[in-house]
């Protein structure tokens, strides 16, 4: 064992490189590494359908394993078995045990013997099975089954984080998408008091270019004192109002602006920021 702790120890080391690259080089590594440490002959990962009880071939490394990647089936087998249950599953006797399905050995010409299948899961999602196939000492240990454990389960992490940092980046954009699109002048800060949006509409109104972004909010005083006001209020003292009034003036021309003043939230709900909303209705 201390062998495959020694073994599991470099694996964790070295994952943080793979997750940089993204989630098909963590299941490539997890794979190709993991056939290492537990010693066998060939390995592949499932991605998982839970809600239609399906496994897909994501990665497969062996004699057949490019022939197989895309293949899709229902959950069944000890790789069906194992999502079902979410335990790992350890068969060594694979041309005896209940378990097995010989459905993929007759249609690859594999011939599977041993086999050790792991739940791939984090934050209670899972998100298929790793399976180890054919020991190539003859039969795997608990030990292997519990290293194979471990480096499915810090992998599942690594993937999880890279899936919800991309699911925030998407957001993100959406949202700055939206912002800039709209037909009102938009300004945020972020809850230290920093510029994080000022749309298009709002360079219009203010006859200014990008130069806040990114400032504090207190150097908006030159341009409009009352915006710095307005955010202020809700970043101070959590007071938003709706359809306000104030004028100033721009450029030398007063201009008379209709707003409203919002907290701004995160994808869980939290409170980030402070912006308002406004439009020119000098002329309405």
């Amino acid at each position: 064992m201390n062998n495959l702790l020694d073994f599991i120890s470099k694996f964790a080391d070295e994952l943080p490189a793979e997750s940089a690259k993204g989630e098909e080089a963590l299941w490539d590594y997890l794979a190709r590494r993991g056939a290492g440490i537990v010693n066998c002959f060939a390995a592949s990962f499932f991605e998982a359908d839970d809600s239609k009880k399906r496994l897909t071939f994501r990665k497969s490394i062996g004699p057949v394993g490019g022939d197989l990647v895309g293949v899709s089936f229902p959950y069944q087998g000890v790789v069906g078995f194992c999502a079902e249950g979410r335990k790992p599953v350890l068969v060594n006797d694979a041309d005896n045990s209940p378990l097995f399905t010989k459905k993929v050995d007759k249609g690859s010409g594999f011939h599977t013997k041993s086999v050790i299948a792991v739940p791939a899961i984090a934050n209670g999602e899972l998100l298929g099975v790793m399976e180890f196939i054919n020991s190539i000492d003859g039969a795997f240990t608990e030990d292997q089954a519990k290293a194979a454990e471990i480096i499915t389960a810090l992998t599942a992490r690594d993937v999880y984080l890279r899936k919800l940092e991309a699911t925030i980046k998407q957001l993100n954009l959406k949202g700055e998408s939206t912002i800039n699109n709209l037909s009102g002048g938009f300004i945020g800060s972020d809850l230290e008091g920093k510029v994080i949006f000022f749309n298009p509409k709002a360079s219009e109104i203010f006859e200014v270019g990008q130069e806040f972004l990114s400032r504090p909010v207190v150097e908006l005083f030159q341009l409009c004192p009352e915006v710095v006001g307005a955010i202020g209020d809700v970043l101070k003292q959590n007071k938003t109002v709706r359809r306000q009034e104030f004028k100033c003036k721009v450029n030398g021309k007063e201009k008379v602006v209709g707003y409203s003043s919002i907290n701004i939230k995160g994808v869980d709900g939290k409170i980030i920021g402070a912006g308002v909303i406004f439009q020119d209705i000098t002329n309405l």
